[in-house]
């Protein structure tokens, strides 16, 4: 296993469990289907508690009192998405040995293609340099040449995308990567606008569209009694509250800007579900339907 796997394991145990001592840990560990017949040792722990610190800013904490040791921003790590993406990345790489062996029993989604960008984008990022490529777009027929300040990455629905500044800073775009080729770092120093963070840009947004003239604005939603379930399993955004529960349905909220991408993640649902308002929401999703039932009923 992996210096990484195994650190990743110690979080994730910590975040599950609670203060643990170093022989509660290692027993879990020797009981673990990823033990390696090797006990983690007093100064190894050392050693991987200042890497988990260090490449993925989580601190443990030692507790003399209670010969325990614990993670310190617990809650902040739980509600961060990229954290939670990237258990599920380490669940999903330690299982590649019996998934190869029992590939006949799993069955995959393709594997979406730009993920060989990462690296060279990440890099660009780190060493504040910009980034130069080819870009395919579906609105226009010819290839584009573009040169960008990077300013961070964001996965959505499988796909991942670069969100990138002008070098002038007049406009922000965002990029597939699938559709990216001949990528290079560029040669020009350069650091994006300081506001130009994901949390910040995204706020109140659903999906990888920004529509920057709508405005955020609370939403209502109803969904029967099978679709709730769904919902409260998985929510459709951070600001979900489920605000009506009767028997046969509960009514949610969301504090968000209504987009192309909210309005099709709503359609997904078919009629398991209802926009109730605002008025205006209602509306622009009534026109969607509306000309739906033109396709189907026309014909």
């Amino acid at each position: 296993m992996t210096k990484n796997g195994k650190c990743l394991w110690i979080v994730e145990t910590l975040l599950q469990a609670g203060a643990l001592s170093l022989r509660e840990l290692n027993k879990r560990w020797e009981r673990s289907a990823l033990y390696d017949g090797h006990r983690i040792q007093e100064r190894t722990f050392s050693r991987y508690k200042e890497h988990i610190a260090n490449e993925y800013a989580i601190d443990i904490d030692y507790s003399p009192s209670t010969n325990t040791y614990d993670i310190v921003n617990r809650e902040e790590i739980r509600d961060n998405a990229l954290y939670r993406y990237l258990f599920a990345a380490y669940h999903i790489a330690d299982l590649n040995t019996q998934t190869l062996r029992h590939r006949d029993r799993v069955m995959m989604e393709p594997v979406p293609t730009g993920a060989e960008h990462l690296a060279t984008i990440l890099d660009a990022i780190d060493r504040k340099r910009t980034v130069r490529f080819n870009y395919t777009s579906y609105y226009s027929p010819e290839l584009q040449d573009w040169e960008l300040v990077p300013a961070f990455l964001r996965v959505f629905e499988g796909r991942w995308y670069l969100i990138a500044e002008y070098m002038n800073r007049q406009r922000v775009k965002t990029f597939a990567l699938e559709r990216i080729s001949r990528l290079q770092i560029g040669e020009t120093q350069v650091d994006p606008s300081p506001e130009l963070r994901p949390e910040e840009y995204y706020a109140g947004c659903y999906g990888i569209i920004r529509e920057e003239e709508k405005r955020p604005r609370l939403i209502r939603l109803w969904a029967d009694r099978q679709q709730r379930c769904y919902l409260r399993a998985q929510p459709l955004h951070e600001s979900q509250e489920e605000f009506e529960t009767e028997e046969d349905h509960s009514i949610f909220t969301y504090f968000l800007r209504p987009s192309f991408d909210f309005y099709q993640r709503i359609l997904w649902m078919r009629e398991k579900v209802e926009l109730l308002g605002p008025e205006e929401v209602r509306r622009e999703m009534a026109g969607i339907v509306g000309c739906l039932a033109e396709k189907y009923y026309a014909k």
